[in-house]
């Protein structure tokens, strides 16, 4: 990141309005973890770094559960990083699943079937662990259908952050020295740091916004749909 966005950020992080939002998260944090068992949605992110990181400050030993996508949708330098990342950020009960489905080409397009095997794995699990509560780093900011989905929430989901902006995620990673993915750095530049990503990579299911091709442009030894 550049001096002067490094610099804007950390002018942003002594507000009073981004002040006021780390508060009120960790009041919600503290609230649904006095109430039941919880555990963090980690997807290696900018939003979920900062969740990951405040509910740490309230529970040290909260689990945290992340779902890797697949050497075909998330470049295993990237995969790696993020791990080693929720590492540092100081998860120790560390909950890591995938699907063999995403090894195979064939399952890059088949939503269903990757979507049935995310969530049946995270209803298992959540079984498993006895979770009562899971907090995932949703904004409204992002849109309208993430907007609806924080208003009517499946049960058991909680969304610390919704209210931040892109600043508030920025300011409190660059304020705490959180470490996040660097491939955020190489997109902003194309995009800014409102828009850069982390999600999947190389995805179709994004093509109409132009993502696989900035992916091939930004990362070139990494044409994972190239290999099948």
């Amino acid at each position: 990141m550049e001096e002067m966005t490094r610099k804007s950020f950390l002018m942003w992080a002594k507000t009073e309005e981004h002040r006021v939002k780390v508060q009120e998260s960790l009041k919600i944090i503290k609230r649904y973890i006095e109430k039941g068992k919880c555990m963090v949605a980690f997807s290696g992110g900018k939003d979920s770094t900062a969740m990951l990181h405040l509910a740490l400050q309230v529970e040290p030993t909260i689990d945290v559960f992340h779902w890797d996508h697949g050497s075909y949708l998330i470049p295993r330098s990237i995969e790696e990083e993020i791990i080693v990342n929720a590492k540092q950020l100081g998860a120790n009960n560390f909950i890591v699943k995938s699907s063999s489905l995403l090894e195979k080409p064939d399952a890059r397009s088949n939503y269903k079937v990757w979507y049935l095997v995310f969530w049946n794995t995270l209803h298992r699990t959540r079984k498993d662990e006895g979770w009562d509560y899971q907090f995932v780093g949703l904004r409204k900011e992002e849109g309208c259908k993430r907007t609806a989905k924080i208003k009517t929430p499946p049960k058991g989901e909680i969304y610390p952050i919704a209210d931040w902006k892109w600043q508030d995620i920025w300011a409190y990673i660059i304020s705490n020295k959180l470490p996040y993915p660097k491939i955020y750095d190489k997109y902003a530049k194309v995009l800014g740091y409102d828009k850069v990503r982390l999600v999947t990579f190389f995805d179709m299911e994004f093509e109409k916004y132009g993502s696989p091709y900035l992916d091939g442009f930004l990362l070139p030894s990494q044409r994972h749909l190239d290999k099948a």
